[in-house]
């Protein structure tokens, strides 16, 4: 299978050239094409899992990290703090993706996601060398802010660079579950980012912990970085870029470009409000309920991390069966579906998850897990068919990374304090029926692309 008989479209840009029908999966096999293929998958998947450990175990260490960075006498400030800074990566990767996306479609999806991975291996190491608040004093909390900063900076140019690079790519039948494989990918790192500290706080005493071992999960950061590196750089450049490139077709601006017209601001719009349920159902989970099972449910131990990895676990399936439905009857009923499902049954879960007995826990676990997957999944290749190869990255960029900030970085610290002030342990259901609320209406608006040849131009 050679590049254009993956992705037969691409010849109808030559002029002059009237290339026969080609019906979708009938091209003879190409063994070499189909190992590039599968090491494209591998390269990127690998890439996201390494970038979302880094990312996300700063979230299951904010205790920690305000003992070490924030010694505040009033322990619900210190914390705080500390999701204050952990809040900050998501709203530098709006900045991220406003970088990132441009060079993506200027210079190229693989070399973008090359360097967005040694970054983010960077400054997580970095942080992992860093002296407390007790060694150096304010210089500490402002040095964490600035690599968590260049954390979210560098996650601001991954989704959407891995994403437009498995997209395509991809054979246009099974598109959405190849994408859907670097949200499992995310999925999966952040699992591990939730595990490997977990196991840390379990194993350690909590002075060992304040003093030297919150630090092993940021330095695992450089030889999983080297991986990931070395995987990347050894990938071929997307059909679709080269297309772009040979027929000069690159814009100079592509912001810009991205931001022209009304049918632009509408696609940009109706991404963003999609992506809002996206980021709230999985941030909610994976970024807010650590510290709620500790601090609202009163749990203590390996009890305390349960009901993120459950949570976690039970999204990894769902997002797989969704995305793998997703290419058989469509983008939108899955989303659809996946969204009511958020809406209507939030509530009832919480009320299970917060009811004091595991087994109902389990199931308000299980739930939330089984919308926020299914959602996740069919997010990243609906709004990444919306829009054409020169804007692929930076339209993708700017609206997923804004959605993601706004409706999912703020939501542990807006949620914790949300439940400290009213008493209330179901705010989080609240939260995610009211962005259901807008996000199902922006499903309904977008054209149905699955199985259909990506938009070029």
């Amino acid at each position: 299978m050679t590049q254009h008989d993956a992705h037969p479209e691409l010849l109808l840009e030559e002029p002059g050239h009237q290339p026969a029908p080609v019906a979708p999966g009938t091209a003879a096999p190409d063994p070499a094409a189909d190992r590039a293929f599968r090491r494209t998958v591998v390269g990127a998947v690998i890439g996201s899992v390494v970038e979302f450990y880094e990312f996300s175990a700063y979230g299951v260490l904010a205790t920690t990290m305000a003992a070490v960075f924030f010694p505040i006498a009033d322990p619900t400030v210190a914390l705080l703090s500390s999701l204050a800074v952990f809040a900050l990566a998501f709203f530098a990767r709006p900045l991220g993706g406003f970088f990132w996306g441009p060079l993506g479609d200027r210079i190229g999806r693989k070399r973008t996601l090359a360097l967005t991975i040694l970054l983010m291996s960077g400054s997580t190491l970095l942080m992992g060398l860093l002296p407390g608040y007790a060694v150096i004093g304010v210089a500490a909390p402002v040095l964490l802010v600035v690599l968590r900063f260049l954390q979210g900076f560098s996650c601001g140019g991954e989704v959407s660079g891995a994403v437009s690079f498995i997209a395509e790519q991809a054979p246009a039948a099974r598109r959405g579950f190849y994408v859907s494989l670097i949200v499992v990918g995310a999925t999966l790192g952040t699992l591990l980012g939730t595990v490997v500290p977990a196991a840390l706080l379990l194993t350690l005493s909590p002075e060992a912990m304040v003093e030297w071992g919150w630090r092993i999960p940021f330095l695992l950061a450089l030889p999983l970085g080297v991986v990931a590196v070395y995987i990347r750089r050894r990938l071929d450049e997307t059909p679709y870029f080269l297309e772009l490139k040979r027929r000069q077709g690159r814009r100079r601006n592509p912001i810009a470009a991205a931001l022209s017209g009304r049918r632009q601001w509408r696609l940009l719009s109706q991404s963003v409000l999609i992506t809002s349920l996206n980021a709230a159902s999985f941030f909610m989970l994976v970024g807010y309920l650590p510290s709620f099972t500790v601090r609202t449910l009163g749990l203590k131990g390996a009890m305390a991390f349960m009901p993120t990895v459950l949570a976690i676990v039970t999204m990894l399936g769902a997002e797989l069966v969704a995305a793998r439905l997703s290419d058989r009857i469509g983008r939108r009923p899955v989303l659809l579906a996946s969204g009511v499902w958020l809406l209507v049954l939030s509530w009832p879960a919480f009320l299970l998850i917060t009811s004091g007995a595991m087994g109902p826990m389990v199931a308000g676990l299980v739930v939330m897990g089984i919308g926020a997957g299914a959602f996740t999944a069919v997010t990243n290749p609906a709004i990444i068919e919306l829009f054409s190869t020169s804007v692929r990255v930076t339209g993708h960029g700017i609206t997923y990374n804004l959605a993601i900030a706004v409706f999912g970085g703020s939501a542990p610290y807006l949620l914790t304090w949300l439940g400290d002030a009213s008493g209330s342990a179901v705010v989080g259901a609240f939260y995610i029926m009211a962005v259901a609320l807008i996000a199902i209406p922006a499903v309904l608006s977008i054209p149905e692309m699955a199985g259909k040849p990506l938009k070029t131009g």
